[in-house]
């Protein structure tokens, strides 16, 4: 049982430290493009043009990761769930079959002492 919780802690860390460089990439690009549109020779207005398309695009990409990673967090969740109502099933049958086995063993004691 722990070991797929080990397992999920370090799956979850390799994605994090993946997303963390794919991020980095994503926002050091968007901070060179916006250096060169800015040290551009090009007019005030063409630049602001640029910028705001810019803009609109970076929000457009922001929008679209968040709904993706909203998408998988849900995922996630329902995966966990889904495994906690079996490990409690499981468990309940457990419980189960030992309260059986110790009913009968009561009731082999009981039969032995009316001997």
């Amino acid at each position: 049982m722990f070991g797929f919780v080990r397992r999920r802690e370090l799956e979850a860390r390799r994605k994090g430290f993946s997303k963390g460089i794919t991020i980095g990439a994503v926002l050091g690009s968007l901070v060179g493009g916006l250096t060169g549109v800015l040290t551009a020779p090009d007019s005030g207005e063409n630049t602001r043009r640029r910028l705001q398309e810019n803009a609109l695009e970076i929000k457009d990409s922001v929008e679209n990761d968040l709904l993706e990673a909203k998408d998988k967090i849900n995922g996630e969740i329902a995966q966990s769930i889904e495994w906690l109502r079996k490990e409690i099933s499981d468990a309940k049958e457990v419980f189960k079959m030992q309260k059986i086995e110790c009913e009968a063993s009561d009731d082999k004691d009981l039969d032995e002492e009316a001997l």
